[in-house]
């Protein structure tokens, strides 16, 4: 039956026959066309096209070969929250992953709005779009407390070496990811100060990020010829063994910048002690705020090992896990070398005869080949590479080839090496190459029985 029509409206009427669908379609359509100032489920913008489509959500898909360019990191160590803002190079396949391990994942968006995205195996796998340019995402989440030295730990520090990174940011592990950090902190305790870098500007590993919360006194150690600023942050009742282990840190530093290059990850550098508990011992290169175990803030080798990891473990990055004398090899002679420029040679004599010491029990307990041709598909954790025989068996090969070639064609050919991978990925035939190619020897008598041999040369 016709009904007084509403100015500006049409009467039921005036729907053609058919379906009641199909009359309620037409009837929307007239009036959305009709009722410019009304606005209509369904009218869109008053146009009478309807509503503009959505964006077609992208399913969760697995993509681990996303570059990483930046991350920043927001976390409340009260509430065990975390927000991570990451910044992804481009790409032409679409998805993102991460590893999540240890964290609880509440949201993920870009710029548009909400993604989809799905958690399995403590992978993160993201609906995100190919894109020519970069894709910034932003991932809520919360974190827990880690019990095996994997991430952050009850006594309010982090460990995320080697491939625990996921269990406190969205990650990846794999040691040749490198990226760019900020960091800011919240939550922080009453009488505790925390320790970390509100910056880390130079392309990183992933397990360098890292904060320590404690009764810290900062000391102010010395300013190096490049501007660097040394100090070390220690707990009460520290102050002696602070004292004994970085008497010599600032110079070693200034050394470390002479020698081989220019520090990357800022203008201000530190040893922290770190509370990891009974028996424990050594450090963590945690730039530019290395972790040094309480046990071990007396011991200057420690603090000169950590401090080298600026130019080779961290400046330059380890391709694979399999190139781990890379790293530790190379700064365990170079926390050697420097200790003996600073202190003399009575100092690196002393430092030789422990190394030799530790060589011959390392040998004894647990020996292994250091070069292997495969990439990533150890576990480090449980391989025999994670021992001292790496840090002893490494720093006696450059000492070898050290008296072959010269000390100061070595230091060119690392300074040189430094400055090619510089905030790059390089594996140890990369190290071996360079040496050979800048000091024109052939150093495969040591390659071949250090590196690729068993026992002692």
């Amino acid at each position: 039956m016709p009904t007084a029509a509403m100015p500006g409206s049409l009467p039921l009427t005036s729907a053609p026959p058919g379906s009641y669908p199909d009359r309620m379609k037409h009837f929307l359509t007239l009036a959305c066309t009709s009722i410019p100032l009304l606005v209509l489920a369904g009218c869109g913008d008053g146009s009478g096209k309807g509503p503009e489509p959505g964006p077609v959500p992208v399913a969760p898909t697995e993509n681990l070969d996303r570059d990483i360019l930046s991350t920043g990191l927001a976390l409340d160590v009260t509430a065990m929250t975390g927000e991570a803002t990451i910044e992804l190079a481009p790409a032409d396949k679409p998805g993102a992953s991460f590893e999540v391990a240890g964290l609880v994942v509440q949201s993920v968006e870009d710029t548009s709005g909400p993604l989809e995205y799905a958690v399995q195996d403590g992978r993160l796998d993201i609906g995100v779009k190919e894109s020519a340019e970069n894709t910034t995402l932003q991932i809520k989440y919360t974190y827990t407390t880690q019990k095996a030295f994997d991430g952050y730990l009850a006594e309010g520090l982090t460990f995320l070496w080697p491939r625990f990174c996921g269990n406190l940011f969205p990650c990846k592990s794999v040691p040749s990811e490198g990226v760019t950090f900020e960091i800011a902190l919240s939550g922080v305790p009453m009488g505790k100060e925390a320790v970390f870098p509100a910056a880390i500007p130079a392309d990183a590993p992933t397990y360098m990020p890292a904060f320590a919360l404690g009764e810290y006194t900062h000391v102010a150690l010395g300013t190096t010829t490049a501007g660097t600023k040394v100090g070390v942050y220690h707990l009460p009742g520290e102050e002696a063994a602070a004292a004994e282990g970085t008497k010599d840190l600032a110079a070693v530093f200034d050394w470390l910048e002479k020698t081989y290059g220019a520090y990357s990850f800022g203008g201000e550098v530190a040893s922290v002690s770190a509370e990891w508990g009974p028996g424990a011992y050594g450090g963590m290169e945690h730039h530019p705020y290395w972790h040094i175990a309480r046990e071990a803030m007396n011991d200057p080798v420690t603090h000169a090992h950590e401090a080298a990891h600026g130019w080779f473990g961290n400046g330059v990055r380890i391709a694979c896990w399999e190139d781990f004398v890379l790293s530790e090899g190379t700064v365990s002679y170079l926390a050697a070398r420097a200790l003996e420029a600073v202190g003399g040679q009575a100092v690196g004599e002393k430092v030789w005869s422990d190394y030799q010491a530790e060589l011959d029990a390392v040998i004894q307990d647990q020996d292994t080949v250091l070069m292997l041709d495969t990439c990533n598909t150890i576990d480090l954790i449980t391989h025999p590479l994670w021992s001292n025989v790496t840090y002893m068996k490494g720093a006696f090969f450059y000492r070898a080839v050290e008296a072959q070639v010269g000390r100061d064609k070595l230091d060119a050919a690392l300074e040189k090496f430094y400055g090619t991978y510089k905030n790059r990925a390089a594996r140890m035939q990369d190290m071996i190459d360079t040496i050979e190619a800048e000091t024109g020897a052939d150093i495969s008598v040591h390659v071949d029985g250090w590196l690729k041999g068993l026992g002692k040369p």
